[in-house]
């Protein structure tokens, strides 16, 4: 019987697809991928392209989140210990204020609340990672100390800008405390006050030190309020951290199952084409001899 040469070839096509199909099969087994190129499946190669750039972006906030976590610790940790020196500075006052010190006495805790403003201001120009905490936008030292005068002045050298960051929901977030907000606001003048105090003291005014006790203590509450402010700024980029690390992780499992190889079904498909192909080839090797075995006899 003579085979119609339109059939081999639809044969022969058919052998090709199914060698075409056993290559892009092995391919994804050996990649670990379902796809390959685009035409594979532009549908899940446009959503694969949104979920990078989704982790892409909660990856970048994690890290920025990182580092504005560890200058709102600093800054909470310096705040911490200038309401400490507060303390100890009001505490103090108050033991010199009994009227039963003399002179020396008096320039003595002078002397000692003048440690204590020292230890202020150098907390006042805490850095981390070469950037000044309280000094606003700018970097530069905010506070500097002119002993000269009675009582000893302060200079904020910062300005009043508040840094904040955004967060995946779209929340503002402040990351810091302008420096004149804190140790020199109207409402609670720490280095102010320990200064007048301190000059109380050195003239021996009893009288205004009363005074100023309670301008140290309005100082002191400002400031722990101050920091009451920052702990709730740390908490919440804590929580939306740890929510874009959740969120994250959720989005790189959706991408694997997107895009990782069915294995068991892939190696199932596999072994078909290989079957159909082995069968292909068969019919192809015996019409292909009839046809010759044909040619011969007629």
């Amino acid at each position: 019987m003579r085979v119609n040469p339109q059939y081999l070839n639809n044969v022969a096509a058919a052998i090709d697809q199914t060698t075409s199909v056993q290559q892009q099969l092995t391919e994804e087994l050996s990649n670990g991928t379902s796809i390959q190129q685009l035409s594979d499946n532009p549908s899940a190669v446009g959503e694969n392209v949104s979920l990078n750039s989704a982790i892409s972006s909660d990856v970048q906030y994690q890290q920025t989140a990182s580092s504005a976590q560890g200058m709102l610790q600093v800054t909470d940790s310096a705040l911490g210990s200038v309401v400490t020196q507060l303390t100890s500075a009001i505490s103090l006052a108050t033991e010199g204020n009994n009227g039963t010190l003399n002179p020396s006495n008096e320039q003595a805790i002078a002397t000692q609340l003048s440690g204590i403003r020292d230890e202020v201001l150098s907390l006042a120009n805490t850095s981390y990672l070469g950037q000044y905490v309280f000094s606003g936008s700018v970097n530069t030292e905010p506070f500097t100390l002119n002993s000269s005068t009675s009582p000893a002045t302060v200079t904020y050298n910062g300005d009043s800008a508040v840094n904040t960051m955004t967060t995946p929901d779209g929340q503002s977030i402040s990351l810091n405390l302008p420096g004149n907000q804190v140790f020199t606001a109207s409402g609670g003048n720490v280095l102010g006050s320990l200064n007048q105090l301190i000059s109380d003291y050195s003239s021996n005014n009893i009288t205004a030190a009363q005074n100023d006790i309670g301008q140290l203590s309005q100082a002191l509450n400002y400031v722990s309020e101050q920091r009451v402010a920052i702990d709730n700024s740390l908490s919440r980029i804590t929580a939306t951290s740890t929510y874009a690390q959740t969120q994250s992780t959720q989005l790189q499992s959706t991408q694997t199952n997107l895009m990782q190889a069915d294995v068991a079904g892939l190696s199932v498909q596999l072994k078909n084409a290989e079957t159909q192909q082995a069968a292909l080839s068969q019919v192809f090797s015996s019409l292909g001899s009839n046809s010759l075995f044909n040619d011969l006899t007629h």
